[in-house]
């Protein structure tokens, strides 16, 4: 252990480096294993990192016995992969060169300020495509379609005004869901909108918990049963903020305007058109979750590949848990190679490669069957969402586990040939 280290000075940077890596959306063990690898550079054996989402707990130990700990909440957390991705970077410096914590702290500062960020109006423009690309994938008309991008620029405004005004999870998820069905049943009642449900569902693909339950069930898989349980309630709290505020919605435009065409017409399309949908869809998600440069190809491609392999699957005629399961493990061996080969978090690519597998209609319907008091319907289509989102989890994790596993082999090698070499 490094005698000249001032400890609680390193753990304070690695804590706060933590903190941003979970501000930016990055995992639960990636944050712990970020404090834990990044003291252990420095000498230090005894380090202990507690995390669930919005609090980190750090502690070291010192060979005298000295205990330092550092605790810190977080707050207003978003995706950013850029952020991700710079952050990930900065930790593998300092595990690489461990340089004096003074100067760590300026590498610290620097990483702060070259992170990017889209201007105003890609993030519209994201919101867009976003709506618009996915309205085509659950089988809309190209009508939908814009009726989608027309409700994903309203509602990405709102939410960002809900944003600006600091208000609450359920209140923003409300007004989002509210904005959405308004916006395409009104669409629909002016003729402009076909299909009001699939309008709702690719612009709602931008609110969905879809990963947020996918990663909650990861997280109680791999033993995280804390913060799996904490996302799990955060899932709940936005589903019936959606369900509150789609229902409140459909409502007020059944009253206004009558009944107004839902599902009808619906475009079965090739397996080509859906994959392109899909693409663009998930080129939106990943503009608006901070994604950058050749980044934005790689997710892209990550989604063609979920798209193909798991429509490929289904209409092989594989049950569609399987279908997911498969189509979500070769996502995320897509991933892990990728970041391997461009020296970034498979965060950065698995996103948006998994949208397109992201059962959002299943989550709108399950939403409106409980809205228009349907117990056994909502029971029965909450159940197969589940079973899907579950499969994605599984699948996930195996391939993840797998390469962590050959990692850890290949760190522990690494050490024997030093010890042998001393």
């Amino acid at each position: 252990m490094d005698t000249s280290v001032n400890y609680e000075e390193l753990l304070e940077l690695t804590v706060s480096l933590a903190a941003r890596l979970q501000k930016s959306g990055a995992e639960t063990y990636r944050v712990e294993e970020t404090i834990v690898r990044t003291v252990g550079a420095y000498g230090v054996e005894k380090v202990d990192a507690f995390v669930i989402p919005g609090s980190i707990f750090g502690s070291l130990e010192t060979d005298d016995g000295q205990v330092y700990t550092k605790i810190r909440r977080i707050q207003n957390s978003d995706t950013s992969i850029d952020g991700i991705e710079r952050y990930s970077a900065l930790c593998r410096r300092l595990c690489r060169e461990t340089p004096p914590i003074r100067e760590a702290k300026k590498l610290l500062a620097e990483t702060d300020a070259s992170v990017r960020t889209y201007n105003l109006f890609i993030y519209y423009l994201a919101d867009f495509i976003l709506a618009a690309g996915f309205a085509i994938f659950f089988k809309g008309t190209i009508m939908d379609a814009l009726s989608a991008g027309i409700c994903g620029v309203a509602t990405g405004f709102f939410m960002r005004l809900m944003g600006f005004l600091n208000a609450n999870t359920f209140f923003k998820t409300f007004a989002g869901g509210f904005i959405i069905a308004f916006s395409a049943y009104g669409l629909a009642a002016i003729g402009i909108c076909d299909n009001a449900d699939v309008a709702s569902i690719g612009t709602m693909m931008m609110l969905v918990p879809g990963f947020l339950l996918t990663n909650s069930l990861r997280d109680i898989i791999y033993g995280d049963t804390m913060s799996g349980v904490n996302r799990l309630v955060q899932v709940l709290i936005i589903a019936v903020a959606l369900v509150v505020g789609t229902g409140t919605a459909i409502s007020l435009t059944r009253h206004l305007w009558g009944a107004i065409p839902g599902s009808e017409n619906l475009v079965e399309h090739g397996l080509a058109v859906e994959c392109a949908a899909g693409m663009i869809g998930s080129l939106g998600y990943s503009l608006m979750i901070n994604t950058h440069g050749k980044g934005l190809i790689h997710c892209m491609f990550g989604s063609v590949i979920a798209s193909f392999v798991c429509s490929t699957c289904i209409r092989l005629g594989l049950p569609e848990p399987a279908s997911y399961f498969i189509a979500a493990g070769i996502s995320a061996f897509y991933a892990e190679i990728v970041a391997r080969i461009r020296k970034h978090p498979a965060t950065s690519y698995l996103m948006a490669a998994l949208v397109p597998l992201i059962p959002g209609a299943g989550i709108y319907y399950t939403m409106n069957f409980i809205a228009a008091n349907q117990g056994a319907e909502a029971w029965s289509k909450g159940l197969a969402t589940a079973a899907i989102s579950g499969a994605m989890a599984v699948g996930v994790l195996f391939v993840s586990t797998g390469f962590r596993m050959w990692g850890e082999y290949k760190r522990r090698r690494a050490v024997e040939k030093t010890k042998k070499a001393e």
